[in-house]
């Protein structure tokens, strides 16, 4: 704005110096002409002298006889001296008598018979010349030149400063600031473009909005699991929330979870190769049912929905899946006995899609604690009994572990497609009384059921900031921040005087949120975010494309980066639906500041078609494992 400034007076400086200049030029033009026409005025009058003097004096030489009629001749012509001669002898003589001027002008003609005749008279005196008249009107010209040099200086500098608001609002749209394209302000000129950046503006939301409903009618199109040949989790969440009509369930059914916790830490390959095994068998079954949904959750998980199933039916059902491990074929290492766990809800009539799948998820806690492979059927009561068995055992244990730094941190690198770190992402453990590290899967279920996820993710945060500030390694981490945690009473507070203590670490720290608790909680945590925003903590989203989602949020809360879901960049190259999703993604973010990254990228040719897509980075198994050792970190990279 500065230098817009600078040049606007330099332009107006230019404007009243060269029409001062103009006007000066004129007046000078016009002096000139005036001085010029004076003397050719002087000079036709010796001429026509000269010429009169010619006749006369041949006619009749007698010199005495121009005593009688010159002197009056060359007192209208205001001459001051006259002079005829020849050979150096005066033959006439004349002397005005009135006293010369200072200036004169001299002429001399010769004539006929070696006369010389030479003439003075006064110089033209264009300045004394002019009359009270024409001064009144040369100075009414003066103060008109004034008053249209002010009257333009003040319209132009007025003019100028709506084209720099028109530039300055043109700067902040190519800074990314686009919605200033909607304000015009009066003062903006010229006023067409101000007006034309208006209706482009507007047009392009519409674009916009119909490339969002596009990318969005795309993205909940691609429902299908390819290599599975099942449906995805959007598939059968979308299935599920097709069976209400408003917010309730208008018939009965079964959703069963189906969890592979055998299977954690195979090679995705031999998960894929148990897993089809499975649905191979697990199909004939539930093909005798009508509208059925089969689909795949994540890596370790499918989900199964019968409608108008009946209760009886529904315990029968489960227990013939659950003979289906029994002609599996099993990777080395994988046991029977811990390879499968099936939670089971029955819904009726009144019940919410959300009620039923939160059902589903706790009898699926509650089959993974009986030990062995096996289900469980969702029963409030009989649900709360199973848990509560070991919720003061696991109560004890966590409140220990968050008394003597009995969690574990590790950290795994984020990284660009050029290679480089990016961040890093913290992973926990929880150290048990026997020595054994927990994985967040387990402990993180239970401390969520006592109700200690907020202190246990603060903590977490603590120990992540002091080993960055004791290693002095100005690299940034990301870590996991549930929506209870966020919407918790003194989460922010204390969160705030943490990032306080360690005000030269705060930039540092990335704090990611799933998307799911995001868009479903989107209202109640506006303000946490904007707080944390607030105070440079920078705001990663997590697990998207999970489910389809409006990507609104991005703008909504200042994301800086999203992660896509495992799923999407699991065998990638070879998925058409995930390149179709991830792309559409990545078009419909092309205009907001935000980093795209890519989780669970484990082969090269995964990178490089994600690299094809857009997608500025990449973590798992790829780019490194995760690590406790922050100097081995700090060495690699």
């Amino acid at each position: 704005m500065t230098t817009t400034r600078e040049q606007t007076q330099r332009l107006l400086s230019f404007w009243v110096a060269s029409l001062s200049i103009v006007v000066f030029a004129l007046m000078v033009s016009a002096w000139t002409a005036a001085f010029s026409h004076a003397n050719r005025n002087q000079q036709q009058n010796v001429q026509a002298l000269a010429a009169t003097m010619e006749r006369q004096f041949f006619r009749n030489s007698d010199l005495a006889a121009l005593d009688r009629w010159l002197p009056d001749l060359l007192v209208s012509y205001e001459f001051s001296r006259f002079r005829l001669e020849r050979d150096g002898n005066d033959l006439y003589h004349w002397q005005a008598p009135y006293p010369l001027q200072r200036h004169q002008s001299h002429f001399e003609v010769r004539l006929s018979n070696d006369v010389s005749m030479q003439v003075v008279m006064p110089a033209p005196q264009i300045l004394m010349g002019f009359s009270a008249r024409e001064w009144v009107v040369i100075g009414a010209g003066l103060l008109a030149s004034l008053a249209m040099v002010l009257i333009g200086y003040f319209w132009l500098t007025r003019e100028m400063n709506g084209v720099e608001l028109l530039a300055a609002r043109g700067r902040r749209i190519l800074d990314g600031e686009l919605g200033l394209a909607a304000r015009r302000n009066r003062a903006e000129r010229p006023i067409s473009v101000a007006k034309a950046l208006g209706k482009l503006h507007r047009a392009w939301q519409e674009e916009k909005a119909a490339k969002r409903k596009l990318d969005h009618f795309i993205r909940a199109n691609t429902f299908l699991d390819a290599e599975l040949g099942i449906g995805n989790r959007s598939f059968f969440e979308h299935r599920l929330q097709a069976q209400a009509e408003g917010e309730e369930i208008t018939q009965q059914g079964m959703v069963a979870l189906l969890q592979f916790t055998g299977l954690e830490g195979l090679p995705v390959a031999e998960r894929k190769k148990v897993k089809r095994q499975f649905i191979e068998l697990a199909r004939p079954l539930i093909a005798e049912h009508f509208d059925t949904v089969f689909a795949s959750r994540n890596s370790l998980e499918l989900a199964l929905m019968v409608p108008q199933l009946p209760l009886k039916e529904c315990e029968g059902l489960v227990s013939k899946l659950m003979k289906c491990i029994e002609m599996i074929t099993l990777p080395k290492g994988v046991y029977r006995d811990e390879l499968i766990y099936i939670g089971v809800a029955y819904y009726n009539r009144g019940d919410t899609p959300d009620q039923v799948l939160r059902e589903a998820e706790m009898a699926l806690k509650a089959a993974l604690l009986q030990g062995e492979s096996g289900w469980f059927m969702y029963d409030k009561g009989a649900v709360d009994r199973e848990l509560a068995q070991g919720s003061v055992r696991w109560r004890s244990m966590i409140e220990n572990a968050l008394a003597r730094d009995g969690l574990v941190l590790f950290m795994a690198p984020v990284l660009t497609q050029k290679g480089e770190l990016a961040h890093l992402e913290v992973f926990s453990r929880m150290r048990s009384p026997q020595g054994e590290l927990l994985r967040a899967t387990l402990y993180r279920t239970m401390a969520w059921r006592c109700g200690f996820i907020p202190q246990i993710e603060l903590r977490l945060v603590e120990i992540a900031l002091r080993k960055l500030r004791d290693h002095d390694w100005p690299v940034r981490v990301s870590l996991n921040i549930s929506a209870e945690s966020l919407l918790h009473e003194r989460f922010i507070k204390r969160l705030k005087m943490l990032l306080a203590s360690y005000s030269s670490r705060r930039q540092q720290l990335i704090l990611e949120i799933n998307e799911r608790e995001l868009v479903t909680q989107a209202d109640q945590l506006e303000k946490p975010l904007s707080q944390l925003k607030s105070v440079d903590c920078l705001l990663a989203v997590d697990g998207v494309g999970q489910s389809v989602e409006k990507l609104d949020y991005v703008e909504r809360f200042g994301v800086d980066l999203i992660k896509l879901h495992n799923s999407l960049a699991q065998r990638v190259h070879l998925r058409p639906e995930n390149q179709l999703y991830i792309g559409s993604v990545v078009k419909s973010l092309e205009q907001a500041k935000v980093i795209i990254l890519a989780e669970g990228v484990e082969l090269e040719e995964e990178r490089e078609r994600l690299e094809e897509l857009d997608v500025v980075g990449y973590q798992g198994a790829l780019a490194g494992k995760a690590s406790d050792n922050l100097d081995a970190l700090k060495q690699a990279f």
